[in-house]
């Protein structure tokens, strides 16, 4: 019995651990060569699908540039572009009416539009536009008028041209000129005197400075205080004019202006002042006066004149206002001394300023005027 049992006994626990760690060891070897296997047959297998469907020939793709900003697209706009911005006249005559053109063209690629109402540095220069809209490549032009004055100079005039062009919306345009005498007058101005026959009335020369011949066809006076006769069909280089006076007109315009119109093609009138020598004058025609005090009078002497060195009288000397009175007169050869009180009234308003007129009446008629004006301390 004893010895059968030594037969079957199973095998000890040492020993079945042994035995399953081999076991696990041959099942790890058995598993990695099988792992090893699969590798290289998908390895092989790959390598064949790259040949399979690898082109002969391999097209380089381009390369995509980075995106850089966009580029701006120019847009359409007009464009003003004068073909001159000065025109010189030259030398023209004295009251002349001379006319020039301003060409330009639309040089951009929109419409431009052209304001009507172009500006002037005076009114003897007239620019007028013959239309406001152009398309591009269209040209148009600017007249101008300028009228030439009376007196001889250099002269140099501005318009500003407005437009819906962006780069200039503003164009200066310009005309110079020099105004010369074309027709001459002697004398320049007329002196009158109410004490002479026809009030001493020198005759007035006309002379052609360029050889053109002329006629009259025109005299005008102040009030019609002076007249003359002329032939309008006469013509030459030297016409002489003889002036009537007309006294009472005269007397109550002793200022004026005599107007000549001629037919001279670069001289259409001359203009010359006339004045008459007054009777009687007051050496100081206005009296001015500084810190004024209310009801403290100031004294001032004037004297009156005669220029014709004739005898005369002063009837009276009276205020307007009655801030002026009279305090002595006397008699120096031909004229007069007049001692004057002028008394600042209360201060009436903010202004604080006083004024009166004293009227001086010759005997005969014949009223001088003598203003007075002040204004009060500390205003």
């Amino acid at each position: 019995m004893a010895q059968k049992h030594d037969t079957q006994r199973t095998v000890a626990p040492p020993e079945r651990a042994q035995l399953r760690t081999a076991w696990g060891l041959l099942f790890l070897l058995v598993m990695l060569l099988a792992f090893q296997g699969g590798c290289r047959e998908e390895a092989t297998s790959g390598e064949a699908l790259a040949v399979e469907v690898k082109p002969e020939k391999m097209t380089p793709q381009p390369v995509e540039a980075e995106t850089s900003a966009p580029q701006e697209v120019p847009t359409r706009a007009p464009k003003l572009v004068f073909a001159k911005t000065v025109h010189d006249f030259g030398e023209i005559g004295l009251g002349t009416r001379n006319v020039c053109d301003f060409k330009f063209k639309n040089a951009g690629t929109a419409v431009l539009n052209v304001e009507p109402n172009i500006d002037s540095s005076c009114g003897c220069t007239v620019p007028k536009l013959t239309k406001t809209e152009y398309a591009p490549g269209e040209e148009g032009e600017i007249n101008v008028t300028f009228s030439a004055g009376s007196t001889a100079a250099t002269v140099k005039k501005y318009m500003t041209v407005h437009s819906n062009d962006p780069t200039h919306p503003t164009e200066q345009l310009a005309i110079v000129a020099k105004i010369a005498p074309r027709v001459s007058f002697e004398p320049t101005r007329l002196k009158l005197f109410t004490n002479a026959e026809n009030a001493g009335a020198k005759d007035i020369v006309l002379t052609s400075l360029d050889g053109r011949p002329f006629s009259v066809k025109g005299f005008r006076a102040t009030a019609g205080a002076l007249t003359a006769d002329f032939d309008p069909n006469l013509e030459a280089t030297r016409i002489v004019l003889k002036p009537k006076v007309n006294m009472e007109r005269l007397k109550r315009n002793t200022r004026g202006r005599i107007r000549i119109d001629l037919t001279h093609p670069e001289c259409d009138n001359v203009s010359l002042l006339y004045d008459v020598l007054a009777e009687f004058t007051v050496d100081h025609e206005q009296i001015m006066l500084f810190n004024l005090q209310a009801g403290q009078p100031v004294k001032r002497e004037v004297w009156v004149m005669s220029n014709y060195q004739k005898e005369f009288e002063i009837e009276s000397v009276a205020s307007q206002k009655g801030f002026v009175t009279l305090l002595d007169q006397r008699k120096q050869d031909s004229r007069y001394g007049l001692t004057l009180e002028i008394t600042p009234p209360s201060v009436e308003s903010d202004r604080a300023v006083m004024s009166d007129v004293v009227e001086v009446k010759i005997k005969g008629g014949t009223t001088l005027s003598i203003a007075c004006r002040g204004f009060y301390q500390g205003k």
